[in-house]
C-alpha cells in the first residue's frame, strides 16, 4: 500500500511512485486529451495548452464527392450499341474489369441515361483515365451538359474493393498500355 507522507520542515508533499519517493514534479511535455487516432500534446510551462491530433496515412480520409447519376453518351448509340458490348468483352478478357460485371451495368454507363450502375475496375486507375480521356477527346463518347468527365467516371467505376475511385484527373499516361487502349478505342468506331 502506498501512502502520502508530509515533510513538515519543507511543507512539501512527498509521493511514493513505483517505489521511489518524489518530492516535486516537473514536466515539459505531457500527453493528455488524446483523440482517436491522434496524439495530444500539452505545453505545461508556457501559456499555450493546445491539443493537436497527428495525421497519418491510415487515418487520413478522403472526402467522397457526391455520386452522379449522369452517364456518358456513346456517339453512335442511336444507331447501334454493339461496339460498347465489344468494349465490355474486351475489358473482361483483359481482366481490367471484374468478371462479375453485368453487361447491363456497363452499357448503362454509356447510355446517356441517368443510372446508378457501378463497375469494379481492377486494372490500374491510369488505364481507365487514359481510356475515358481519349474516348472523350476522340468524340466517341460525350459528356452531358453540366457534367464533368472525372466526376461521372468516379461515380460509376470503383476500385477492386468496391470503393469509389479518386483523383483520376491526376493520373499519368500508362505508356505500356497505350497500344492496348488505342485498340480498344478503335472498337468503338462503327466500322470496327
Amino acid at each position: 500500500m502506498r501512502r502520502l507522507v508530509t515533510m513538515e520542515d519543507n511543507a512539501k508533499t512527498i509521493i511514493n511512485v513505483a517505489g521511489d519517493y518524489v518530492q516535486s514534479k516537473h514536466v515539459d511535455y505531457e500527453i493528455n486529451n488524446v483523440e482517436a487516432g491522434g496524439i495530444g500534446i500539452q505545453f505545461v510551462n508556457g501559456n499555450k495548452t493546445s491539443t493537436k491530433p497527428s495525421v497519418s496515412k491510415t487515418t487520413l480520409r478522403i472526402k467522397t464527392p457526391q455520386l452522379q447519376t449522369a452517364t456518358f453518351k456513346y456517339r453512335y448509340g442511336d444507331k447501334y450499341f454493339t461496339p460498347i458490348t465489344k468494349l465490355y468483352q474486351c475489358l473482361l478478357n483483359a481482366k481490367w474489369i471484374a468478371a462479375d460485371t453485368k453487361p447491363d451495368d456497363f452499357l448503362a454507363i454509356f447510355s446517356g441515361q441517368e443510372s446508378t450502375a457501378r463497375v469494379k475496375w481492377i486494372a490500374k486507375p491510369a488505364y481507365l483515365y487514359y481510356l475515358i480521356r481519349k474516348a472523350v477527346e476522340s468524340e466517341l463518347i460525350y459528356i452531358p451538359d453540366g457534367g464533368k468527365i472525372w466526376q461521372i467516371t468516379e461515380s460509376h467505376f470503383t476500385d477492386s474493393n468496391r470503393r469509389p475511385l479518386h483523383d483520376l484527373h491526376k493520373q499519368k499516361e500508362p505508356k505500356t498500355a497505350i497500344p492496348a487502349i488505342e485498340t480498344m478505342l478503335r472498337i468503338l468506331e462503327p466500322s470496327a
